[in-house]
């Protein structure tokens, strides 16, 4: 039975971070009753509500002394000050005494690893759900990226766009993986996961792990879609089935409230 109640989606650009994010936010709140905090380095940067309220005044002096450098390195792509990473490390740690806490894209990079390591999260409550893109990681991490843009109406991207998604897919090849490799080597529960799917498909099997591991009971889908209980060996893919287990209602747009 996992202990998991910090669990963070972590892969390359593109790969649906945030949408799994959010989609587990809603599954976590249903099977346990409690609300979930769904935490980002630039959520926190951006002074989202539900992290700025948990703020200490140290903290929040803090997060504004790096702001003007934060999003700076932001536009490049590259990786934000790690002040903001010790302050959600901490804000984290908090609020997973009083519930689940879903985390998108930490750790960044092998500082924001060390960090969480040394951090007040307890290591055995803390999941890493990998993402990734197989073959050219870098490659598939930018056409996700620019196909992504161009489904917002920024097309064609600019030369700056461009520059912007390449940094941050370099990135996940220079500062992730070796971060990743540092949490697995002090025994962090990871698991990895093909991105390359559809979203609904990752969304089930991320489910089922989570099942099988014991951080989700198995629960039961509504009564008007199929009226029984969803077994953790379910491979049958419906949208219906499919929006039972995601959490979300099909037909509605993925969303990633705390990217």
């Amino acid at each position: 039975m996992s202990r998991a109640n910090v669990l963070s989606l972590v892969g390359p650009p593109g790969s649906g971070k945030s949408t799994q994010a959010a989609r587990l936010v809603v599954a976590l709140g249903r099977s346990r009753g409690t609300p979930v905090l769904c935490a980002s380095v630039p959520a926190l940067l951006r002074g989202d509500p539900a992290l700025h309220e948990r703020l200490t005044r140290q903290e929040a002096a803090q997060v504004a002394a790096v702001r003007r450098a934060a999003h700076e390195s932001a536009d490049r792509g590259a990786l934000m000050p790690t002040e903001l990473d010790e302050v959600l490390v901490e804000l984290v740690a908090r609020a997973a005494a009083d519930g689940p806490v879903v985390l998108d894209s930490v750790p960044r990079g092998r500082q924001q690893a060390r960090i969480l390591l040394a951090g007040a999260v307890p290591l055995a409550e803390l999941m890493v759900l990998h993402l990734q893109l197989p073959g050219d990681v870098l490659a598939a991490s930018l056409e996700r990226q620019i196909t992504r843009a161009a489904s917002r109406g920024e097309w064609p991207p600019t030369q700056r766009q461009l520059s912007r998604m390449a940094g941050k897919a370099g990135v996940y090849t220079d500062e992730t993986l070796p971060g990743l490799a540092e949490l697995a080597r002090a025994g962090i529960d990871m698991a990895r996961f093909d991105a390359s799917g559809p979203a609904d498909l990752v969304a089930e099997e991320i489910h089922a792990h989570l099942v099988h591991r014991g951080a989700l009971p198995a629960f039961a889908a509504s009564a008007a879609v199929t009226g029984a209980v969803i077994p953790a060996a379910t491979t049958t893919s419906t949208p219906a089935l499919t929006a039972a287990l995601a959490g979300v209602d099909p037909g509605q747009p993925e969303a990633g409230p705390c990217s």
